[in-house]
C-alpha cells in the first residue's frame, strides 16, 4: 500500500491521523479483550512484582485488568503480566 500523504491537505492529514489512531485503539481494545477472556474468576496466577514472584487467585475480571488476591494483598494487573500456574 502506497499513500501520497504529501498530496494531502492539513485537513485530510488531520482526519487520517484520527481515522489511524481510532483504529489503533480498537486494534488495542480487542486485544485486551481477548487477554482478560483468558482468564476466570479462581484461576491461579502469577506475575512479578518488584523483581519478586507473587502467586494469587484472580477474583475479578475487570475491564482493563485482573483483581488478584494474594498473601501479600490484594493487586490491580494488566492481563499480559499474568501468567496461569498449573
Amino acid at each position: 500500500m502506497d499513500i501520497q500523504i504529501e498530496n494531502l491537505s492539513l485537513q485530510e492529514l488531520a482526519e487520517l491521523h484520527d481515522r489511524i489512531a481510532r483504529r489503533i485503539w480498537e486494534l488495542h481494545q480487542t486485544k485486551l479483550s481477548e487477554k482478560l477472556g483468558e482468564f476466570q474468576i479462581g484461576d491461579q496466577v502469577s506475575f512479578q512484582q518488584e523483581g519478586r514472584e507473587i502467586t494469587g487467585i484472580v477474583i475479578r475480571v475487570n475491564r482493563k485488568s485482573l483483581s488478584i488476591r494474594s498473601q501479600e494483598g490484594y493487586w490491580y494487573v494488566p492481563p499480559w503480566a499474568v501468567t496461569k500456574v498449573s
